[in-house]
């Protein structure tokens, strides 16, 4: 079964493969070791459009909007953005924004405006009061800083191999090809996973071949 772990418990298990001794880092030591799993969680967050970093976020506008602010951690949309009011439900399509100057006033559409930390979604066609708007994004995985802070991945072994061979890199230790591989691999599994809609797939050959009804079993 799949847990959400945290800092210490990602540190304790790669003690135990760099140190073949489950403890935690102190000093200096811990310091590099929580920004290593920052970079390899950023690493991570790079590789594909993970369901872990999946945020639906939800406005509910008291007055009419024409200009919806995104949070600090949006990375890029995964929805379209969807607006309903008493008596309707409407789709706004995210459009680039260059091609905002093709539309007509009365189109329903919206475009990402502003810099990496300061985006927002421009609505030209006025979203009117008392709405609730609805779209999907990927976030940026949040950054850790102590033992007790969860780490926003399922796949806890890739952390662990990951900065595993980190370690290993920085003291030119010749394991550190191996446990670069693994991580590899529980990276492609983990994508594996998650484009399997019921887990991942079943790579142990079934043959029926010998098997007789009424004679074996």
């Amino acid at each position: 079964m799949t847990t959400y772990k945290t800092v210490g418990d990602i540190l304790k298990s790669v003690g135990a493969l760099t140190e073949q001794d489950a403890i935690f880092p102190t000093g200096t030591d811990l310091s590099v070791r929580i920004q290593y799993v920052n970079d390899a969680l950023g690493e991570w967050a790079d590789a594909y459009t993970w369901e872990d970093l999946r945020i639906t976020y939800n406005i509910n506008t008291v007055a009419s909007l024409t200009s919806i602010g995104l949070p600090t951690n949006f990375r890029q949309p995964l929805s379209t953005l969807y607006v309903a009011t008493e008596t309707r439900l409407d789709e706004y399509p995210l459009i680039n924004a260059r091609d905002r100057f093709s539309k007509e006033a009365t189109d329903n559409y919206c475009y990402l405006y502003g810099t990496l930390r300061e985006k927002s979604l421009q609505i030209p066609n006025v979203i009117p009061a008392n709405a609730s708007c609805v779209i999907d994004y990927m976030s940026f995985p949040s950054s850790v800083a102590s033992f007790n802070d969860y780490v926003p991945i399922s796949s806890s072994q890739y952390l662990v191999k990951r900065v595993s061979a980190m370690v290993f890199q920085a003291r030119g230790d010749n394991r550190y090809p191996q446990l670069q591989a693994d991580a590899e691999r529980f990276l492609s599994n983990t994508i594996e996973e998650q484009n399997v809609p019921f887990g991942r797939v079943n790579r142990i050959p079934i043959n029926y071949q010998s098997f007789s009804i009424g004679v074996d079993g």
